[in-house]
């Protein structure tokens, strides 16, 4: 049954040509999109010459008492020059602040903090107590198993403030102090080796990590398509190839690597230190985002009272809300746990008890990722034979194609969405995280899938 789509404003309302562009800023994340509002704010102000380029750049001298001219460390974030919204420049640094900061916004690099056991920290072995080996392996568990990272929008807020004070740190080092300068005599440096605005800057930081959470990732980039990982790369070739000025461009690379480097989980210098990662999203900012808790308790024997339990296949996994088991077994392409869980259903023989038993395959979580879902994003090929309950044949050449079985048990909506129907489908979340050419992206097509994301419509829903 098709969805009807509510638009927010009326047709009359809205002038045909600008109600698409509508729909797609609204469709923007949060972070982005105030982002992108601040920015065209700025930059059209400038445009107008209601303000000129000496407000808005970053003086130094101006910020600290008595002047406090805070504001200028906004407008060096949010103004898209040197130039104004007439630039071709200026309109495509806007443009990849609106395409490639959203990717990024909803699945930025994990840096919640995660206690690491240290050596000795563990519970002494004690007489005449049955269950603390069990404690002792419950905790063991819990500190090594994988968690999907919930913690979002936060880690996206910090991943954002870190790159800011990054660039400010590195360009007042050059800047204000003789470090730089004394290098002069003996290097040729064109002036200003960099410029008091960043919001060239922090893009090239997002862009950086975005390449470096989805290297396999197949981006279109000035017509050219290029793997994610050769992302930064192509951007300071090209900009030679050009001869654009390419100062802020590796600025702004260098400090997306670094502070890829310093949440990094499990690097060598955080081991090191005995810890997880050595930058993580502060608890106050998790409380603040309102994300405090959404992982859902932790499941042991231990809370079980040490009793063994049959239904709880994962120990120590944090699930987040509405989500089940199946959603870890298809993110980790757990077939074994999922083919046990559909031999069940031939021993139901109830249709309400059946529809009932297959609710789980479907089940959204909190941001209504299904199982399928997890199992796209991880690039799963075999659990999505089975949540699709697919079947092969093969023609004499050896070419194997793909359909699904019918009637099916499990009714899995191959462009099931996200986000409360207007999110991402299976086949865009493949294309997002493996490329286009990938084993999954094919059979999803196959299937009937269709690659929808963000703001996009069906045909029956325009």
């Amino acid at each position: 049954m098709n969805r009807q789509h509510q638009h927010p404003h009326h047709q009359e309302d809205i002038p045909p040509f600008f109600e698409p562009i509508l729909q797609y800023y609204n469709a923007l994340p949060p972070i982005t999109r105030t982002w992108f509002t601040f920015s065209l704010i700025t930059t059209g102000l400038h445009t107008l010459e209601i303000f000129d380029t000496e407000q808005l750049i970053l003086v130094w001298d101006k910020i600290p008492p008595p002047r406090l001219e805070l504001w200028r460390i906004i407008t060096s974030f949010t103004w898209a020059g040197p130039g104004t919204m007439v630039d071709f420049p200026v309109l495509m640094l806007l443009y990849s602040m609106a395409v490639v900061v959203p990717g990024y916004e909803r699945d930025p690099h994990d840096a919640s903090w995660i206690e690491v056991e240290r050596p000795g920290s563990f519970p002494q072995p004690q007489e005449n107590t049955g269950n603390n080996s069990q404690h002792m392996r419950d905790r063991i568990v819990n500190q090594w198993v994988r968690r999907r990272p919930v913690h979002r929008q936060s880690d996206c807020v910090f991943a954002f403030l870190m790159c800011t004070i990054f660039i400010l740190l590195t360009y007042l080092l050059v800047t204000e102090t003789t470090i730089f300068f004394s290098l002069l005599p003996y290097v040729y440096i064109a002036r200003p080796f960099l410029m008091p605005i960043f919001t060239r800057t922090l893009l090239y930081s997002m862009i950086t990590l975005q390449s470096l959470k989805h290297p396999d990732q197949q981006q279109n980039i000035n017509f050219f398509p290029v793997p994610g990982r050769y992302v930064p790369l192509f951007h300071v070739v090209f900009g030679l190839l050009m001869k654009y000025r390419i100062n802020e461009t590796i600025h702004g690379i260098l400090v997306g690597f670094t502070y890829a480097f310093l949440v990094k989980e499990e690097g060598q210098l955080a081991l090191l230190l005995g810890r997880k990662r050595l930058l993580c999203t502060p608890q106050w900012l998790i409380q603040l985002m309102g994300e405090e808790g959404v992982v859902g308790d932790v499941i042991t024997q231990s809370t079980r009272g040490g009793e063994a339990d049959a239904n709880v296949p994962y120990r120590g996994v944090r699930l987040e809300q509405g989500a089940n088991f199946l959603h870890h077994a298809a993110s980790i392409g757990d077939v074994t746990y999922i083919q046990s869980q559909i031999d069940q259903l031939h021993l139901i023989s109830s249709p309400a008890d059946l529809v009932a038993a297959t609710t789980p395959f479907s089940q959204g979580d909190r941001n209504d990722w299904q199982p399928l879902h997890e199992a796209a994003r991880a690039g799963e090929f075999h659990v999505l034979l089975l949540l699709l309950e697919v079947s092969s044949t093969a023609d004499p050449l050896g070419n194997r194609s793909w359909t699904r079985i019918r009637p099916g048990r499990l009714k899995v909506d191959v462009n099931a969405r996200t986000n409360n129907g207007t999110g991402l489908t299976a086949l865009r979340l493949v294309e997002e995280n493996h490329g286009e050419d990938h084993d999954c992206a094919e059979l999803l097509r196959q299937l009937g899938g269709v690659s929808l994301g963000f703001g996009d419509e069906t045909e029956d829903e325009e």
